[in-house]
């Protein structure tokens, strides 16, 4: 019965340490950015399909970062972790939520997008749905996964992640900032405090786990700190 806690303790360790590198604190930062980015795409002169094509070419880049500096910075540092039954299974409940908050993310951000671009139609423009559901779904999963995950400052991503939208549409109704460039700084600023914390992890990661000199760990387990 101890053996089983010890494992279960040492996995939840190495589990959290994998948060420690704070990529995924950048890679969370760099998404806002990107719908900030949207935004003032949105409200420019650019066909919609180069503004698709450019937003998808960013994101690529940032999965290409984020799968790069897992593999060849986290992974030499901490080593390869095979994790038990029950944490795939919560692993698995979190990318599906994840899935369909991204889907759902992007629909209403898109419909809020075209609202405020007048691309819609009044009825359509006039629905204050994409907001609320925006802000609600954020809290609501990245607090699974916070739970799921056991990495608490996800509860504060949530918060990040749901005002940027109703923000912005304060800002459009009550300055003289346009509904797209009221967004852009709104994403903006809580995707650079995303990536400032994320950085800040990062650096503090490569101070705590050097590479090792005899190479990289296949496991990782054993030397993994709370």
């Amino acid at each position: 019965m101890t053996t089983n806690m010890d494992l279960q303790q040492l996995e939840r360790k190495a589990f959290r340490a994998t948060f420690q590198d704070g990529l995924w604190d950048v890679f969370l930062g760099l998404l806002l950015l990107n719908m900030g980015g949207g935004a003032l795409l949105g409200g420019s002169e650019m066909p919609v399909v180069w503004s698709m094509v450019a937003l998808t070419a960013f994101v690529s880049a940032v999965l290409a970062l984020f799968w790069a500096g897992k593999k060849y910075v986290t992974t030499p540092r901490i080593g390869l972790v095979e994790f038990g039954p029950q944490r795939k299974s919560k692993l698995r409940r979190v990318r599906v939520v994840l899935f369909l908050s991204v889907l759902m993310g992007v629909l209403m951000f898109l419909w809020g997008l075209g609202a405020w671009s007048g691309r819609l139609p009044y009825l359509l423009a006039e629905l204050p749905i994409p907001a609320y559901v925006w802000a609600v779904q954020c809290v609501v999963v990245f607090s699974v996964a916070a739970y799921f995950m056991d990495v608490t400052r996800f509860y504060l991503y949530g918060v990040l992640y749901a005002l940027p939208f109703p923000l912005g549409i304060l800002l459009a109704r009550n300055t003289a900032l346009t509904g797209t460039f009221s967004m852009a700084v709104t994403f903006g600023t809580a995707g650079g405090i995303l990536v400032l914390i994320g950085v800040v992890l990062f650096v503090r990661f490569l101070r705590r786990y050097p590479l090792p000199a005899g190479g990289p760990s296949r496991t990782g387990i054993s030397d993994v700190e709370e």
